[in-house]
């Protein structure tokens, strides 16, 4: 990890770094590497809570496997906000890089369901950065695309961006909280990756659709030789040990500005 991450272990002996949600992308201008990645940042003035940060790292080679030699630098440290969480990077057509990711301001919240439930709610934004061609350093200020509405419960988190082949950007997030039922996935679009975007009337995958609970946390590939994107997600299943998170997956379709989930033929 960078210098700027929390050492250690906790009372627990797990890594007080507490790295998570990491997101990699090649690099167009050399081919190399990115891992972005958020982790506990090490900071005295805000001692009640352990705030994340968001941070990346290089690959040594031409390899996704790494090695990967971390900056210490921070990307995005708004720790008076909550932190910063979730980072996911979208190269558009035109091979500009942004990087989006979810400022965690329920992670200063009053209480409650994710921390965020009982009034006042904090705000928990998704930023949208536009970064210079060597992926690492912000050009410009960040925006905001997206915010939590009642709707949406205590937080969204979880932001990816895809553009269709009829050049409509779409933004995934998840919205409720991952150990309530209420957590699931939804997602907005724009004809501009900046924005503005607009929600869909009803989510893609909550509680209950396919027998799952608490779906969430959506990542897409393109499958490109048939239209389709490959998803990955999770669930909260039953395991001896307790109620955990599984892996599914799944495919989906665009039409318009709607998303189709796909059924294919077995």
């Amino acid at each position: 990890m960078g210098n700027w991450v929390r050492k250690g272990l906790n009372e627990n002996q797990n890594p007080r770094a507490a790295v998570w949600a990491p997101a990699v992308m090649k690099r167009p201008s050399d081919g190399k590497f990115i891992m972005y990645y958020s982790a506990a940042v090490e900071n005295t003035t805000y001692v009640a809570f352990s705030s994340h940060c968001i941070g990346a790292a290089i690959s040594e080679t031409s390899s996704p496997a790494g090695p990967y030699l971390p900056l210490n630098t921070t990307i995005s440290c708004p720790v008076a906000e909550g932190g910063a969480i979730d980072p996911t990077p979208f190269i558009d057509t035109d091979g500009s890089i942004y990087l989006a990711w979810k400022v965690d301001g329920n992670n200063i919240g009053h209480g409650g369901v994710c921390k965020n439930s009982e009034h006042p709610l904090i705000p928990t934004p998704i930023k949208l950065q536009k970064m210079m061609a060597d992926g690492v350093t912000p050009d410009g200020q960040d925006i905001t695309i997206l915010d939590r509405t009642d709707e949406d419960g205590p937080l969204v988190e979880a932001p990816v961006i895809v553009r269709s082949t009829e050049g409509i950007y779409f933004l995934f997030f998840s919205s409720g909280c991952t150990r309530d039922p209420s957590y699931d996935v939804k997602y907005a679009w724009a004809n501009d990756v900046r924005g503005p975007y607009t929600r869909a009337k009803k989510p893609l995958l909550k509680t209950g659709d396919f027998n799952l609970t608490a779906p969430g946390s959506i990542g897409l590939t393109d499958m490109e030789e048939d239209g389709t994107y490959g998803m990955v997600f999770h669930a909260r299943v039953q395991a001896p040990y307790g109620k955990v998170r599984a892996m599914y997956t799944s495919s989906i379709r665009f039409n318009g500005t709607e998303v189709l989930l796909v059924k294919k033929k077995v």
